[in-house]
């Protein structure tokens, strides 16, 4: 099953999957990221990612990321890609939603900056593609039911204004 609910301590909405909050599934021993739909972000880019997940085709393929990969945690602080960004690609049918192929979005552009080709996952770590579920797939009505609420929860906590520049 799939739902979102508000985690006031984090002031983001969390994704949860039979019962357990999509972070804390990813990083179960370790932080190593945040649901991107938390007010540390801009409220346009969170827009961004919701659409994204309601259909997979909206987002383009970028440098880090193809069509259809949903980031599923972020970094913390900014967002960067490269910082950690856990990742699954959705796949859609017409009752089904699919998160499948999980792994660190940004994986082979951060090999390429540091010059290592040998950045896998070593066995028996405690990396989140360890155990992470291969393949979660859910009704398409109640995935975007759950969608709807991320909406609704993003709504009933709008993004605190800050205060303006003062003139230069």
């Amino acid at each position: 099953s799939i739902t979102a609910r508000w985690n006031n301590l984090k002031e983001t909405v969390e994704l949860v999957v039979d019962g357990t909050p999509v972070p804390a599934i990813v990083i179960m021993k370790r932080i190593v990221g945040i649901s991107p739909f938390a007010h540390r972000f801009l409220d346009s880019g969170v827009t961004e990612w919701l659409a994204s997940y309601r259909d997979p085709q909206l987002r383009g393929a970028t440098k880090e990321l193809a069509p259809g990969e949903l980031e599923l945690t972020v970094c913390p602080y900014d967002a960067d890609i490269l910082c950690g960004t856990f990742a699954v690609s959705l796949a859609r049918t017409d009752d089904r939603v699919i998160w499948h192929g999980r792994h660190w979005a940004g994986d082979d552009i951060a090999a390429e900056i540091m010059g290592r080709e040998d950045m896998v996952t070593p066995e028996g770590s405690d990396d989140p593609l360890n155990w992470f579920p291969a393949k979660l797939e859910f009704p398409a009505a109640e995935y975007d039911a759950s969608m709807d609420s991320v909406q609704h929860l993003i709504e009933a906590h709008p993004w605190p204004a800050f205060p303006s520049r003062p003139p230069s």
